[in-house]
């Protein structure tokens, strides 16, 4: 029994096709990452800490409701703080759309680069997908584009890695790019990317290139 259990794992595996799908799940509501961002600002550097949280409220076939919060943030070894969290819309492949009416659109540009927009199909490594992001609020479009590059086990998790860019329209756009590590069934296990001009609403709007790391918890 054993050995056929490890002979059908391995053939899963080795067959090198990942279905990847969103993790939303009212059921099972919440996933957290332990965040790091580093940032130079006028020459000096700069470590804040945090959990991203991502809870789902509801879900349908077009749209999802969940809401986001940043927790225990801590800046430059600051004691942390809890952030009011955040609502907001996302399409079926992952992309977010727009926030609740009460907040400004900055925070769902903030949101935009810390999430992963997934394939239509399964996937295997050397594919390449595109995404076109038209948000609802009215906002600049966003174009993310991925590679699935290798796998990888992470913290006893098989992974895909896949390569990321995305690009916004407009002036003093936010732009970068990265690395996602993503489970056989779609969660996110870590992320990476650096960004430029990525946008803090709660700093005044400042934009600022940062490296943002996300593990998941």
């Amino acid at each position: 029994m054993l050995v056929s259990l490890i002979a059908a794992v391995t053939l899963t595996q080795s067959s090198g096709v990942w279905r990847l799908k969103p993790s939303f799940d009212p059921r099972d509501p919440k996933e957290a990452w332990a965040m790091t961002v580093d940032s130079q600002v006028e020459g000096v550097a700069h470590h804040a800490t945090f959990e991203f949280t991502r809870s789902t409220r509801s879900r349908s076939r077009s749209k999802t409701v969940v809401a986001y919060g940043w927790d225990k943030l801590a800046i430059d070894d600051q004691e942390g703080e809890s952030i009011r969290g955040w609502d907001a819309v996302v399409g079926p492949r992952g992309q977010l759309l727009k926030m609740d009416d009460t907040t400004d659109l900055n925070y769902r540009r903030m949101l935009a680069p810390m999430v992963f927009v997934y394939p239509e199909k399964a996937i295997a490594i050397g594919d390449k997908w595109s995404v076109e992001v038209t948000p609802l609020d009215s906002g600049r479009k966003l174009n993310y584009s991925y590679e699935a590059k290798s796998r990888e086990l992470v913290d006893g998790v098989n992974t895909v890695i896949v390569a990321a860019k995305l690009k916004e329209d407009g002036e003093t756009a936010i732009s970068g790019s990265g690395t996602w590590w993503l489970s056989k069934v779609g969660k996110v296990v870590k992320f990476e990317m650096k960004l430029h001009n990525w946008i803090i609403p709660m700093a005044g709007n400042d934009v600022t290139d940062v490296v943002l790391r996300g593990k998941a918890l």
